[in-house]
């Protein structure tokens, strides 16, 4: 048993034109997933601890060989890649592809100023059912909707001082789904890019400020070498990406391998959060002690933006049955939670 990290093929003409060679067979099935991340961040070691859990459980009938973020194809048109079979399978974002399935895409991966903490992230989808929504939406592109990975808090890294709602005039922002629109609502302009453009962005100054990861990460990006100050409170305390998997593949599985993948999706989200407890605290250590200054946003600015996402939802409703859906069971949740 072993997780092979590695890039097997080649990129050609038109971005999801490519040729890539299958794992060597040995177990019964043989699976390749991209990552929407680089090697050694939290998320992607938790990728490696899916595969590991869903190898051993299996007893070695179905095993993974695992890619970089980029490396099989874009991370923008991961839909096509495992909706069409380049690829069994992917961590993906559904703020990503809001362009193909609609505002359900934001709901899916995390609203700011909402929910606070993983556990009531996991709640919304499997207490109260979101994951059945989500299943269905990303079923009509042939992709399984198998689990959220749940994620550490995603913060705010800035070129300049953000204390108050009002520092958000004028700043360019790197972000997307509901949280480009917060920020458009406050006066910044919201700037969308992979992650592997932030470092040059912010040391170039096309962009002032970028939401992307944990405190892990971020370090690990090199963020606080370009960008000075970390805000706080998190822009996003409880977000997630989410393991996608060919619909095709998914059916060729017997029930049991694939009640597998279900608990293997689950380890990971485990895994992921707490790498980030032991690693979050001490990058931020080390961030501060490299010259980065902790800004902290107003207790009272906070209440007045976390309290106009609700607006926010409200328009989303108006777009389509799916938001209709997604906002519906958000905000029953979020009553339930006494906001």
């Amino acid at each position: 048993m072993g997780v092979v990290t590695c890039m097997r093929g080649a990129i050609v003409s038109g971005a999801l034109a490519l040729s890539i060679a299958a794992p060597a067979m040995s177990a019964d099935f043989n699976w390749r997933i991209q990552s929407n991340l680089n090697p050694g961040s939290p998320g992607y070691v938790a990728l490696e601890h899916f595969a590991e859990v869903a190898e051993e459980m299996s007893g070695g009938r179905i095993s993974f060989e695992i890619f970089p973020v980029g490396a099989l194809f874009p991370i923008t048109e991961g839909l096509e890649a495992v909706g069409n079979g380049l690829i069994e399978m992917g961590v993906l974002t559904g703020a990503y592809y809001t362009g193909k399935i609609g505002p359900i895409g934001i709901l899916e991966t995390g609203v700011p100023g909402a929910i606070r903490t993983p556990t009531e992230r996991y709640n919304l989808f499997y207490e109260y059912d979101f994951i059945s929504l989500t299943r269905e939406v990303f079923a009509r592109h042939n992709i399984h909707y198998l689990a959220p990975q749940l994620s550490s808090p995603w913060d705010l890294v800035s070129t300049k001082p953000i204390t108050s709602a009002s520092d958000f005039e004028g700043l360019k922002v790197r972000e997307f789904g509901l949280g480009a629109k917060w920020f458009e609502s406050l006066g910044a302009t919201p700037v969308f890019m992979g992650g592997g453009e932030i470092y040059t962005a912010l040391a170039t100054g096309t962009v002032d400020a970028v939401r992307w990861g944990s405190a892990a990460g971020n370090f690990n990006a090199g963020l606080h070498e370009v960008a000075k100050y970390y805000v706080q409170p998190s822009i996003m305390e409880a977000g997630n990406n989410f393991f996608g998997v060919n619909m095709d593949s998914w059916n060729s599985l017997p029930k049991d391998l694939q009640a597998i993948l279900d608990q293997a999706g689950l380890a990971s989200s485990m895994k992921y959060l707490s790498l980030a407890a032991l690693e979050d605290a001490a990058a931020l250590n080390k961030m501060v002690e490299g010259g980065v200054t902790i800004t902290r946003i107003s207790d009272e600015d906070w209440a007045s933006m976390a309290s106009s996402v609700s607006g926010l939802l409200d328009d989303y409703a108006k777009e389509d049955e799916d938001a209709a859906r997604g906002v519906e069971i958000l905000k029953k949740y979020l009553s339930d939670l006494g906001r």
